[in-house]
C-alpha cells in the first residue's frame, strides 16, 4: 500500500536525518536504505522538502498523542508547561541534528517560511488549549488566550536562542539543550504565576 511504503521512507529518512543530519543525507542513501530505486522514492516525495515537510507533520502528530495523554493525567498549568518542556527536550535528544540542520536550513525559501510557520502556529495552538483549561477550571485569570499563548512560545524560542549568549544562535549543543530547558522551567514558573488566582481570589 501507498501508504505503507510512505511510512517506511519516513522511518528511514528520520533515522538518517536524526544520525548524520539533513545536509549530509542524499535521497540515493535513503533509496539504498530501503532497497528502493531513486525513481520509486522521487514518486512519493518529489525532493527532500517534500520529505522533511512530511517527517515534521509526523512529528507534531506523535506529540499530539503525547499532549492529549498528559492532558489526562496532568490538571495544573505549570506541572503540564514543565511536562511539555520535558517533552520537547526528549524530541531534541532523540532527533538532535534533524533540529539542528532544520534550525540553520535557509528559510528565504517560500516553502520553508511556509512551514517554519505552521509549526509556529501549531505550538501555540497546544499552549492555548493549556492556557484555556486553566481558566475554565478558575485556575487562571482572565487574559486573552491567543495573544498570551504567542507571546509564551515566542519567550521559549527566544530564550533557546539567547540563552547564554549576547546574540542569536541556533547551534546549541547537547548540554546547552538542557541548561536551556531548565531556564525555561524557571521563566514557565514566573510566567505562570503572575497569571495565577491566589487564594483570595480564589475563595
Amino acid at each position: 500500500m501507498v501508504d505503507e511504503k510512505k511510512d517506511q521512507i519516513i522511518k528511514a529518512s528520520l533515522r538518517r536525518f536524526s544520525h548524520f543530519g539533513i545536509a549530509k543525507t542524499s535521497m540515493s542513501e535513503i533509496a539504498e536504505d530501503l532497497k528502493l530505486s531513486k525513481a520509486n522514492l522521487y514518486y512519493y516525495f518529489p525532493d527532500k522538502f517534500s520529505l522533511i515537510e512530511a517527517i515534521a507533520e509526523q512529528l507534531v502528530a506523535e506529540s499530539d498523542v503525547v499532549v492529549e495523554r498528559l492532558f489526562a493525567s496532568v490538571p495544573e498549568t505549570l506541572p503540564m508547561l514543565l511536562r511539555m518542556l520535558e517533552v520537547k527536550k526528549d524530541y531534541l535528544d532523540r532527533y538532535y541534528m534533524l533540529f539542528i540542520d532544520l534550525h540553520e536550513l535557509n528559510i528565504s525559501d517560500e516553502r520553508w517560511m511556509a512551514l517554519a510557520n505552521r509549526m509556529f502556529q501549531r505550538e501555540i495552538e497546544t499552549i492555548m488549549q493549556i492556557f484555556q483549561r486553566g481558566l475554565d477550571q478558575g485556575e487562571l485569570v482572565t487574559f486573552d488566550v491567543k495573544s498570551t499563548s504567542e507571546l509564551y512560545v515566542s519567550m521559549m524560542r527566544g530564550l533557546a536562542m539567547f540563552c547564554g549568549h549576547a546574540a542569536p544562535t541556533t547551534l546549541m549543543s547537547r548540554e546547552d539543550v538542557a541548561i536551556v530547558v531548565e531556564k525555561q522551567k524557571q521563566a514557565a514558573a514566573i510566567f505562570i504565576n503572575g497569571v495565577k488566582k491566589t487564594i483570595a481570589e480564589i475563595k
